[in-house]
């Protein structure tokens, strides 16, 4: 059975679509079969994913695909009128295809953000109008009746960066899920504010899951570990290659504070309502940190509009990709390797790191 894990954290700008991206793209060259899924109504992830950079090609995109995004699918449990009910003659939701031949996508829509008031309603109203249940129920079928059809090993959801009541159901429905930060003064009120946001789930949730077991999974998920990303690093020259590339302080400042945040409240809330994975279990798989810091993505930013532009992750670009050459490709300096080709093989560490660590704390499927 599938593993669904979630990208979350309600502060934006933290890289979520962009990690939940690469690692789908890197756990598929690991050979598993991955299904992302955009789960945020702005469509980022889908855009960058199939190479859809303006709405015209996102909405060309639905008319060829009649059904194969999120909202549409979801729609007939919603009773969206102006949606057709029908996803084909075989009853299959429909994935799109990519460059990987084991990463799939199923879209997103603008118009997802429609069905939060109905889950919304039916988390406050289900026990006076039980046909509202099959509304918090509703992604977590679809994903796992998707996951089944596509022969899926692991699902990686991208969240909104909101409390949503719709991001409640997507969290509660995940086995796992992971939160991206950034080393700064909003992550780490983010952090603090999850601590309480996470307990309250549990609590309103529970309600659906003794009147429906089979509605949601039966364990409240569990958190794999925090991505630090989005850092900036400055070059030592002369220096050790392990400290080659270093975090700029300010940075290193607010990630031990979040650090701190995390071992002192997030980790034993999480703890007290069985939301969190083994900490042998973790020590076990990641070799990065300490738990439950599961990696550090610097910031590519040089390479990151390229990656875009060809819907391709930034370890599998080459010098033709960005017509790079010269120094600014490759050049050695005090016997130490500097330039993008060098900052590409760093990111093919960092990911293929993180996604074996994924893999050893999720087995088996």
């Amino acid at each position: 059975m599938a593993k669904v894990i979630s990208l979350f954290n309600h502060k934006g700008g933290v890289s979520k679509t962009t990690t939940t991206f690469h690692l789908g793209w890197k756990l598929g060259r690991l050979g598993k079969r991955v299904l992302v899924v955009d789960a945020d109504p702005q469509c980022n992830l889908t855009g960058l994913t199939l190479g859809l950079d303006d709405y015209n090609s996102l909405f060309a995109f639905y008319d060829s695909k009649q059904n194969s995004d999120i909202f549409s699918s979801l729609a007939p449990t919603f009773a969206m009128q102006d949606i057709s009910t029908s996803p084909g003659t075989t009853g299959k939701t429909p994935v799109a295809s990519t460059q990987n031949p084991n990463l799939f996508i199923l879209a997103g829509n603008i118009r997802f953000s429609e069905i939060d008031t109905q889950i919304a309603t039916a988390l406050t109203s289900s026990a006076t109008i039980p046909v509202l249940r099959q509304f918090v129920s509703a992604f977590n079928k679809l994903i796992r009746k998707v996951a089944i059809e596509n022969k899926i090993d692991i699902v990686l959801v991208d969240m909104s960066p909101s409390v949503s009541a719709t991001n409640h159901c997507i969290l509660m429905s995940s086995d796992n899920f992971i939160i991206p930060i950034s080393p700064d003064f909003y992550c780490y009120q983010a952090i603090d504010s999850l601590s309480n946001v996470f307990p309250r789930w549990v609590n309103e949730i529970k309600t659906f899951k003794d009147a429906e077991p089979e509605s949601l999974p039966i364990n409240n998920p569990k958190m794999l570990g925090y991505i630090s990303q989005n850092y900036r690093i400055y070059t030592v020259d002369g220096a050790e290659e392990s400290e080659q590339k270093s975090m700029s302080k300010a940075y290193v400042a607010w990630l031990e504070k979040i650090k701190d945040i995390v071992g002192s409240k997030l980790v034993p809330t999480l703890g007290s309502i069985d939301m969190l994975i083994d900490e042998q279990t973790f020590r076990d798989a990641v070799s990065y940190d300490e738990p439950y810091h599961l990696a550090g993505v610097q910031n590519f930013s040089g390479l990151i509009p390229v990656s875009q532009k060809l819907s391709k992750p930034i370890f599998e670009l080459t010098a033709k990709d960005g017509e790079w050459s010269g120094a600014r490709w490759k050049r050695t300096q005090n016997g130490k390797e500097y330039g993008i080709k060098v900052n590409i093989e760093e990111a093919d560490k960092v990911y293929t790191r993180l996604a074996e660590a994924i893999l050893k704390m999720v087995q088996p499927f």
